[in-house]
């Protein structure tokens, strides 16, 4: 059979699978997963080996190995690709009526079916052994320590854009979020484009792509910035809020009339296994999720370094402390301006990159919640700070991570959102902000 680190199995589909399996076994059932693998009916189709201790006899003492089947919508970048649409087991094909309860009840309850999918144990044949044994409860908390990883990167990425933004004009931009949309579907047209053009595999097509993404989006906050941001400074805050609302709104019709309302898909990348610990519990890491967070720590740390030591750093200073004096010195405010809001925006693509190549899907209407996420985690680090957009977008990473894990997700984003008005209630310039930075500024650019 085909292991679990076989390519030819869409990951989002396999993910969604596995889940089912928990599902159609008795309760208690001690679950073993085996491998993965097309089914050859079609390329829709995948099935998932397992073993389950029901099936214990005499003869077959460790149990009989079993599968299931999943069919899907689509597949590749069709928009069904995550929709299921049939399952079959040893024991025959689920009804129309169970199969909505799955989906409906089941598969929507990432809480419950995160908890089966982790008393599931996973065969020797698929994986290898981990650096150490562990328990199952501190294997499971390992797990979402590196879980945490990638959602506190793309967090941690876009409030920095917010800080860069806010240090320079105490304004805030909320259209951002919808500007790494941008990103999300500027890389999946690039990656679609660049397979077309049969460029192999992602080794090139996925840098390629990315950086399109990084050209486009940062143009297009240049662009913000220029337009909209440049005329209105000179104003009290209020309008320049109203028009960067406005902006977010036309920027997802813009999206949803040229891209479709829509679900878009990304065939799985990167997605092999990397077994960090094993035992009662087997702690993973994927090529995808270390590539993410490799790529964060070196962008935050290129971000802090350039803005502390390179000449637009300095210009930046100076123009964020006296507009006026700055002026006179001979620094363009209005330059500064708009290097400050492409870098944003480079920023802001690759979050977008990221959202679509770990979730596997892009949504015209994506940038609402993760923007105002990013927002809530530049305020709670102090927001015009760096190094605090940095420590703000972590915290909510792991916040959202563990409390997905442990608790009822449903109110994951209730408690993201109750965050920020604890932060502003009881520490307004946040972990590392000062008052300074909070206050209105004067004059502008």
């Amino acid at each position: 059979g085909i292991g679990m680190q076989n390519t030819a199995v869409d990951q989002v589909q396999r993910d969604i699978c596995e889940r089912i399996v928990p599902v159609v076994e008795p309760d208690g059932a001690a679950n073993t997963l085996l491998g993965a693998e097309p089914d050859r009916r079609r390329a829709s189709i995948i099935r998932i080996r397992y073993r389950s201790s029901q099936t214990l006899s005499s003869a077959a003492p460790n149990g009989i190995e079993t599968s299931i089947a999943c069919a899907f919508a689509g597949t590749g970048f069709a928009s069904g690709k995550a929709t299921l649409i049939g399952v079959e087991t040893a024991a025959g094909r689920l009804s129309d009526v169970q199969l909505l309860m799955l989906n409906r009840f089941w598969l929507r309850d990432a809480s419950a079916t995160s908890e089966a999918l982790a008393r599931m144990a996973r065969g020797s044949d698929t994986r290898k052994k981990g650096f150490i044994e562990v328990d199952a409860g501190f294997g499971y908390f390992l797990q979402q320590i590196v879980n945490a990883g990638v959602p506190s990167a793309l967090y941690a990425l876009l409030a920095v854009a917010f800080s860069l933004v806010y240090g320079l004009t105490n304004r805030i931009n909320v259209a951002f979020g919808d500007i790494a949309t941008i990103g999300a579907y500027s890389s999946l047209i690039g990656v679609a484009a660049a397979i077309t053009a049969g460029f192999p595999a992602w080794g090139i097509a996925l840098p390629a792509a990315i950086l399109v993404s990084v050209v486009v989006t940062a143009a297009w906050s240049r662009t913000i910035g220029r337009l909209v941001f440049l005329p209105l400074l000179g104003r009290s805050s209020q309008p320049l809020l109203v028009a960067t609302i406005g902006l977010s709104v036309a920027t997802q019709e813009f999206i949803g009339r040229t891209q479709g309302v829509r679900d878009r898909w990304l065939p799985s990348v990167l997605g092999d296994p990397h077994v960090l610990a094993s035992g009662g519990f087997e702690v993973v890491i994927t090529t995808l999720q270390t590539a993410v967070i490799g790529t964060a720590i070196l962008l935050s740390v290129a971000v802090v370094v350039v803005m502390r030591t390179s000449r637009f750093g300095r210009a930046w200073r100076a123009v964020a402390d006296d507009s006026t004096m700055s002026r006179l010195l001979g620094i363009d405010p209005a330059r500064v301006l708009s290097v400050t809001f492409a870098l944003a925006g480079a920023l802001a693509a690759c979050t977008g990159a990221i959202v679509l190549m770990y979730y596997g899907g892009v949504s015209f209407s994506l940038g609402t919640m993760i923007g105002l996420k990013a927002l809530v985690a530049a305020i709670i680090g102090g927001i015009g700070s760096l190094p605090g957009a940095l420590l703000g977008g972590i915290l909510i990473g792991f916040t959202e991570t563990f409390w997905s894990a442990y608790e009822a997700s449903i109110w994951r984003d209730v408690v993201i959102l109750s965050l920020l008005v604890v932060f502003l209630t009881l520490q307004p310039n946040g972990l590392l902000g000062n008052r300074a930075a909070l206050e209105e500024g004067s004059e502008r650019p």
